[in-house]
Order: structure tokens, then sequence, then C-alpha cells
């Protein structure tokens, strides 16, 4: 368990520890993780404020601020469109990326072993594009999650980093799916027999006229849907909760991978980035450059609401050049 000293700063390592430490670090902080999984139960709107939510965790985090999700006076709205800038973001990622694997993939001799490493470089990829995703939550504009040159200058700057974010990934989706392939399988043990009868007596019973064999195998599909209504309910629900989890702390574990970068210097989204931090034990060099009115830093008492540092309501590009700090309107 990562201790208290540990969560200042940037760190090299231990993504996983940390953000579990984030997250847990307020009694009750499951609530607001059952409210997250019942949310995804809503279609677009509930996913989109699930993935805002965390973005504006995970962007309070990039701050340097060691706080929980917050449990109550949630903007929810507010919530929705951080979700909806990360989604256009991904969407023109993903067309992107898209286009130049489709290409890769057709290419004669290499193209079967660029789509088999693709397989595994998709979670990397999968956490650059919330790298992006991040960015333009700080900005709270998308334009800044679209600037390939700054975005690959960060990943490149450190992506082991990155790759171990995308190992916590790619075991969190793991435990997700043999989560789902038990209560699959414990589901349709209970099934398999009845619909081994069925079969048997059908087959054994050739004679019996089409629309009664019919009715039959009817009858026992809905009887099986029917017995299998609870596990699916309880699959959906386990396998919602496993994703806000994982969700929260992926995203959370960016926010403090981008500390390295020192977002209360950023200034316009076009300009270059400042001096990296290093980690602790490394030093940190002196910032050379700064912008003339750097963001104020956020307090610490809050994400998403009204009584602490909250999303601050969306600005037009023309309104806002440098990061949007949390609580600034």
């Amino acid at each position: 368990m990562a201790q208290s000293s540990d969560l200042e700063g940037f760190r090299r390592d231990r993504y996983l520890s940390r953000s579990w430490a984030l997250l847990t670090r307020d009694r009750g902080w499951i609530k607001p993780v059952l409210v997250m999984t019942v949310a995804l139960l809503v279609p677009v709107v509930g996913v989109l404020g699930v993935l805002g939510y965390a973005l504006e965790w995970s962007r309070l985090t990039a701050w340097g601020v060691n706080a929980a999700p917050k449990q109550r006076d949630v903007r929810v709205g507010a919530c929705i469109a951080s979700g909806w800038r990360a989604f256009v973001v991904a969407l023109v990622w993903g067309i992107c990326s898209a286009i130049v694997i489709g290409i890769a993939t057709s290419l004669p001799v290499v193209g079967g072993l660029v789509g088999a490493v693709w397989i595994v470089a998709s979670f990397f990829y999968a956490v650059m594009v919330m790298v992006a995703q991040l960015r333009s939550a700080i900005y709270q504009r998308i334009v800044p999650g679209l600037r390939g040159g700054t975005i690959w200058k960060m990943v490149s700057h450190d992506p082991g980093g990155l790759v171990r974010v995308a190992a916590m990934l790619l075991v969190g989706s793991l435990v997700a799916g043999l989560i789902a392939v038990l209560v699959t399988f414990s589901a349709l043990a209970s099934v398999v027999p009845r619909l081994v009868w069925v079969v048997a007596y059908l087959d054994g019973y050739a004679a019996i006229d089409g629309a009664v064999q019919a009715a039959i195998a009817l009858e026992a599909l809905f009887s099986m849907i029917a017995s299998l209504a609870p596990a699916l309910v309880l699959l959906t629900l386990l396998d919602g909760f496993v994703a806000v989890v994982l969700l929260l702390l992926s995203q959370t574990a960016v926010g403090l991978w981008m500390r390295q970068f020192d977002v209360a210097a950023w200034g316009r989204d076009e300009d270059p980035l400042p001096d990296f931090a290093s980690d602790p034990d490394a030093g940190r060099p002196d910032a050379s450059w700064r912008p003339a009115n750097p963001a104020p830093a956020p307090d610490e008492d809050g994400l998403v609401g009204d009584g602490g540092p909250g999303l601050p309501e969306p600005s037009s590009d023309d309104e806002t050049e440098g990061p949007v700090a949390p609580g600034e309107a």
C-alpha cells in the first residue's frame, strides 16, 4: 500500500498502488463506484458521464492534488460534457489509427505480422489516447487532445511509465474477462442439461409434427432465457463494476504520469512544454520556461462539484488560452 509521501509529486513507478490509494483514501469510496456502475446501464449519456467523471478526477491528479473522487455535489452535466470531448478525441484518433493499421495489414509479407503486433500494441495505444483525452480535459477543449506533436513528445519522453499503465489495463481487462467467463459457464451449467434433453427428445421422436417440434423448442428456449436472466444481470453488473474501477485507476494513473510535465506551467495548448520533472530520487531540474500568466493551482477538497474545485463551465477556444485549473471558471 502506498504511503502518503508516495502520493506527492511525480514518481516513475507504483502507478497501481498509488492510484488505488487515491481511490480508497476517503470512507465510502465505493458509493460513487456503485452509482457509476448503474449509470453505465444508461445508453450514451451514462457512459459519457462516467468517462467524464473519471477524467475530471484524473485532471485533478495531474495538477498535483491528492484527492479522492468526489462523493456528493457532482455536476453531472459537466461530466457529460467532459466525456463528450473525450469521445470526440478518441474517435478522431481511432479513425486515423484504423486507416494506418488498415494500410499496414494489407501489405504483402509483413501484413500478418503487423496485425499480430497490433493486438498487443493496442493496449499501449489505448493509454496514448487516454493521454490525449486528459489534455483535452485539462484545457476543457477538444483541440489540445488532437495535438499529435505535443502528445508524441510527452509519450516519447517516458514511454516506460505508459507501458506500466498499459500493463495495468491489460491485467485488469483479463480479470474482467475471467469474471465474465466464470459467471457465464456457471449460468450455462444450469441450462445445458435441459438443452441436451430437448435435443435428444426431438431427435428420438422424429415423427412428431413439425409444428409441435417448433413449439417444444421455443418453450425450451424461453425457459432457458428466463433461467439465465439473473446470471446475465449479475454478469452485467459485475463487468460494469470492474470496468468502472479499472477506468478510475487507469485514468488517474495517467494523471500521476502527467505530473512530470508540470501542468500548472502550461500556457496555450500550442506552446512548447515546460521542462520535465524528474523522479525525486533523480532530482528535479530548474524550469527554464514558464508562461507569462500560469494558471492558479487548485485546492484539494473537491472534484466536479460546487463545493470545491469542480469542473468549470465549458469555454470556447477564444475565451481560454491556457489550461483550466479545477475550480477556475
